[in-house]
């Protein structure tokens, strides 16, 4: 466009035509992506583009020089050590009565056979057999024995049976056992109902068809009626069961009594020929036992003579010998002795003696024996025989 006068006044040129900027742009564009590449190439070298253009680390990890420092092994911890855990042992089971070893609780009944004593019914059959044989005179002059079986059902014979006593109805009491007996009398019977005694009479048409009870031939020509009553154990439970009696026992029950497999009392004095003197009032009756060193065992003689099974003939014999000394009275024509007093007695055992105390807890719990310390009475594992007499009755021993 030309330049033009007017007035004496200049007027200005026309603006020049703007250049346009889209090439410097685009130069720069183009600058900035060639510098980008280079940074790149030098971020991936580990140069200078390091600095000028900062990538993100999950892009493109850096890689590391191996180093050549030393190093240290983490510190080693001891693995705690944990003592093996203690194997409880296995429980021990005994036989309540005699300490013999079990394979499990006993959770039976114990039974009791009344067992006459006197000397026309004499020989005992399995009185030995029984784990605990218990002698006191029961009424006046009569001495009678009752024995106490915690497995009625591996005796065959037991005898001969005579009628129960007051005296037998207070021992089943505190055992909680089931008596049987050959009847007794309407006192005796009264006194065990009342208490609620568990127990029945082998002298009946039902007790023979049942096949608990048997009278023995030879012992009726030879001995008479009243001494030839024999119990048959191996049915004895089967007939309770159907009398309405439990058979199961308790299985925590303590009968309080405590075993050794030795039993020889320590500090005791030597009695290998012992003589009880059982009295009541004017009535006596001497009981002997001699210990016999080779089987352990103490021989029971009386009237005379050694004791023999009237079926097996070995000699009876017993591992515990006791001696329960208790204040005795009369119930009409009945002794009775005060159990829940308790007193003083003696134990022999391996043929040695020592004094001990005794008693019960109550009208329905076990007896139990102590020493004179107050310490629990070991037993030798074994029967055991126990005379109940007067305090003041004689025992010699030697």
């Amino acid at each position: 466009m030309e330049n033009h006068h007017s007035g004496g006044r200049f007027l200005r040129e026309p603006p020049k035509p703007r250049r346009s900027k889209a090439p410097l742009i685009i130069a720069l564009g183009l600058a900035l992506v060639l510098l980008l590449g280079i940074g790149g190439f030098f971020l991936l070298r580990g140069g200078v583009g390091n600095a000028l253009l900062a990538q993100p680390e999950t892009t493109l990890p850096p890689t590391t020089e191996p180093t050549t420092e030393a190093t240290t092994e983490p510190p080693t911890t001891e693995a705690p050590t944990t003592e093996p855990p203690t194997t409880e042992p296995p429980p021990v089971y005994r036989n309540p009565l005699n300490g013999e070893l079990l394979d499990e609780p006993y959770t039976g009944r114990i039974f009791i056979s009344t067992i006459s004593n006197v000397p026309d019914a004499l020989p005992h059959v399995s009185a030995n057999q029984a784990d605990i044989i218990f002698e006191t005179f029961v009424n006046y002059s009569i001495i009678r024995c009752i024995g106490l079986y915690s497995n009625i059902s591996q005796v065959e014979q037991i005898g001969s049976i005579r009628s129960t006593r007051l005296m037998f109805n207070d021992i089943t009491e505190h055992y909680d056992a089931i008596l049987f007996h050959a009847g007794g009398s309407s006192q005796v019977l009264a006194d065990a109902k009342a208490r609620g005694i568990e127990n029945f009479s082998v002298d009946t048409w039902d007790a023979v068809q049942a096949e608990i009870s048997v009278r023995d031939d030879y012992r009726r020509r030879n001995i008479g009626w009243e001494h030839c009553l024999l119990a048959l154990g191996p049915k004895m439970e089967e007939y309770a069961a159907a009398q309405g009696y439990s058979l199961e026992g308790d299985p925590d029950k303590d009968y309080l009594l405590r075993f050794n497999e030795d039993g020889t009392p320590a500090g005791g004095e030597t009695a290998e020929h012992i003589t009880i003197t059982i009295t009541e009032r004017s009535n006596r009756k001497d009981t002997v036992l001699d210990y016999n060193p080779e089987t352990g065992r103490y021989v029971y003689s009386q009237y005379g003579k050694v004791m023999t099974d009237g079926i097996t003939e070995e000699e009876e014999t017993y591992r515990n010998i006791i001696v329960m000394f208790a204040q005795i009275s009369r119930e009409g024509m009945y002794q009775v002795a005060d159990f829940c007093a308790g007193g003083e007695g003696l134990f022999a055992c391996g043929g040695k003696l020592i004094p001990i105390q005794w008693g019960c807890d109550s009208e329905d719990s076990p007896f139990w024996f102590r020493t004179m310390d107050g310490e629990e009475l070991e037993l030798g594992v074994g029967n055991t025989y126990i005379a109940i007499t007067e305090p003041d009755s004689k025992i010699v021993y030697e």
